[in-house]
């Protein structure tokens, strides 16, 4: 067996083991008072991040109340600028979901008036959200509901951020290519050491950083990394270095 396949393997069963070890929320776990980076609902983020407050402090913030209800917002300063306060309903879908609404929206400050950004821009079901904890910290992430797609998802992303902290680590052998999707620029990439057998993968995951695609491919025993340069019209698998 290649070390590289070794390799691959030990690194999917140890990240697997970290995720199948994650415990499940309750909603007695998601009570009480969070700081938070955004104010639930009012900006567009890709997901929220909430870690327990132990003591008060100024910032942002969101409450989730036992009656079902929540509550975000930020520390007023002062009224010179205008202050966004959220409130609505959470529900526990199950023990790694929450559902969450936003049913009401508030300025407050002298500036509000400036504001053109209208309360019922705000006023929506924010959908279902994977609850992923991270230590005293929890991440909020769009998520459909499904378990496995979310746990996978999660995988592929933290094999992703490994990829790019250890890019050296891998050889390329790049190849020109006019692929207009993923399919067609796979279909040009050409396995010159003859290690892997592309027809037998399918893409699992795919991330876009800069002028740069990542894609993850998978077949029946390994995971296989594919970089697509955009700007050059250039792709090619990455091979792990082997080490003496």
């Amino acid at each position: 067996m290649s070390k590289s396949i070794i390799k691959n393997r030990a690194f999917f069963f140890v990240i697997l083991n970290v995720f199948l070890s994650i415990s499940s929320f309750a909603q007695s776990d998601i009570v009480g008072k969070w700081k938070t980076r955004d104010i639930i609902g009012y900006t567009d983020v890709a997901e929220y991040s909430l870690i327990k407050e132990k003591e008060p402090d100024s910032g942002r913030t969101v409450t989730f109340n036992l009656d079902g209800t929540f509550s975000s917002g930020e520390t007023m300063q002062c009224l010179t600028g205008c202050f966004a306060f959220t409130s609505g309903t959470y529900a526990m879908v199950d023990n790694d979901h929450i559902h969450l609404t936003v049913e009401d929206v508030r300025f407050v400050g002298f500036t509000c008036g400036m504001n053109k950004r209208q309360k019922e821009d705000f006023i929506k079901d924010l959908g279902v959200f994977y609850i992923y904890k991270e230590g005293d910290k929890i991440r909020l992430i769009p998520s459909s509901g499904v378990l496995q797609d979310d746990r996978d998802e999660m995988l592929y992303t933290q094999m992703a951020n490994n990829f790019y902290k250890e890019w050296r680590k891998y050889d390329y052998v790049w190849q020109n290519t006019n692929g207009n999707n993923q399919q067609e620029i796979i279909n040009d990439c050409i396995d010159s050491k003859k290690q892997i057998v592309l027809s037998n993968c399918k893409v699992v995951f795919s991330t876009k950083r800069d002028l740069e695609e990542f894609l993850i491919l998978k077949d029946d025993k390994e995971f296989h990394y594919v970089i697509y340069d955009s700007h050059n019209k250039k792709v090619s698998l990455a091979y792990p270095k082997n080490k003496g």
